[in-house]
């Protein structure tokens, strides 16, 4: 086996409701093996082309994986154009029916009819377990080509291609995980990022690399040629010397934060305005958050910020909501009252409306107050109103990171 296609599939991708990350994912999986991505196809909600666009990709790759279309509606057609194509009659998954039958049991609800589709599977295929979801993803052979269905929900396909479908790539078809090293950078350009790799004294013709940037962060991934020696320790010491403190330990920033403020025994609190609670989501969402995370506030009125945070009316009055005055006030009225290590605040305009030529959109502040004092900035950032919160965000917990480590 040489060659993967990948076929993504539902109206909304093709609609533009929803971004396909999903071969995104599995493009950066498969850039870590020894296959070759040779193709990407979106396909709506519709039988034909769901099969012609199966039947495409299968007369250009040795494998094709399917993502999406394996849900209990109408409109999702994945099995039933799989088991049209290849002759199998469709089969329960047994130990999948009685996940679901208890899952839903646990709300105090029984499944419908429709539902046992998320568990059906073509008779005779590879089943992979769905360990976040309920939709089990499936392989089987069509022609000489290997089909891989997997759900559609990132959340649930990014755990099965990693856990399921990579190591069974390598048992079964002896698929080859090339030696490997990546790199995360925080709160760098691209463009910067690239241009440090560049110029760094290696030697490029030894290993391919690449770099897929997300608001705020950059993943820089090493891998090795066939045949030419990889020098991994070698790398290791040049990248981190060119990209600093940018660089994380973890995979994500709201991680490695958590991490850090355990080891050094540092809480911390949140005021936030215009993120909404974002940035005690992202805290929330990494285990162990409950040691360090003493709690947040989302103060979106100035009534809010005044009586529950202790900003002062005439601060609001003088310098306004969107102000580093207000966020270091927010800052140090949130760590008051939670008695934390660390108080942080972000307030802003996300947009697309209420800005002004002193304050356009994408203006926000922020205060980080700490028992030696407050330090408040303000950054401009653009893009649309989830952007700038994201971006926000990634600001403030880099912050963190930074001063928990000295830098």
């Amino acid at each position: 086996m040489e060659t993967v296609a990948v076929l993504s599939t539902g109206n909304e991708i093709i609609q533009g409701n929803v971004t396909d990350t999903n071969s995104r994912f599995i493009a950066s999986g498969l850039f870590r093996t020894d296959l070759r991505l040779v193709r990407v196809v979106i396909v709506g909600d519709d039988p034909a082309e769901l099969s012609e666009g199966i039947s495409g990709c299968a007369a250009k790759a040795d494998c094709v994986i399917i993502t999406g279309g394996l849900g209990p509606t109408e409109d999702d057609y994945t099995l039933e154009v799989l088991c049209g194509m290849t002759g199998c009659a469709p089969a329960v998954y047994e130990k999948g029916a009685a996940r679901m039958e208890a899952f839903f049991s646990s709300m105090g609800m029984k499944p419908n009819p429709g539902d046992i589709k998320m568990v059906s599977v073509p008779d005779g295929a590879k089943v992979f377990e769905n360990t976040t979801g309920l939709a089990a993803g499936y392989a089987l052979t069509f022609h000489d080509t290997l089909i891989i269905a997997m759900p559609g929900v990132p959340g649930e396909m990014q755990p099965m291609f990693d856990n399921e479908v990579l190591p069974y790539l390598q048992t079964e078809y002896g698929v080859r995980v090339k030696r490997h090293l990546t790199f995360r950078s925080v709160m760098l350009r691209e463009s910067e990022v690239n241009k440090r790799v560049k110029s760094l004294p290696l030697p490029f013709d030894d290993f391919e690399w690449g770099i897929c940037t997300t608001p705020g962060m950059n993943t820089v991934t090493f891998v090795e040629k066939s045949g030419r020696p990889f020098p991994d320790v070698r790398i290791q010491e040049e990248v981190r010397r060119a990209l600093g403190n940018t660089v994380l330990g973890e995979d994500l920033l709201e991680k490695e934060v958590v991490a850090i403020l355990a080891a050094e025994g540092i809480t911390l609190a949140a005021a936030e305005s215009c993120t909404g609670g974002l940035v005690a989501e992202r805290i929330t969402s990494v285990p162990g958050a409950s040691a360090v995370f003493s709690g947040g506030v989302v103060a979106y009125s100035n009534t809010a910020k005044a009586d529950i945070l202790g900003v002062r009316p005439e601060t609001l009055e003088q310098f306004g909501a969107v102000s580093e005055e207000t966020a270091a006030e927010m800052a140090e009225g949130v760590r008051r009252l939670f008695g934390a290590d660390i108080g942080i605040a972000t307030t802003g305009i996300a947009g697309p409306g209420g800005g002004t030529v002193g304050k356009p959109v994408g203006t926000v502040c922020f205060g980080f107050a700490v028992k030696g004092g407050t330090e408040t900035f303000t950054r401009n950032i653009p893009g649309d109103r989830e952007r700038v919160r994201r971006f926000t965000s990634q600001t403030i917990l880099n912050k963190i990171r930074l001063y928990c480590t000295g830098n």
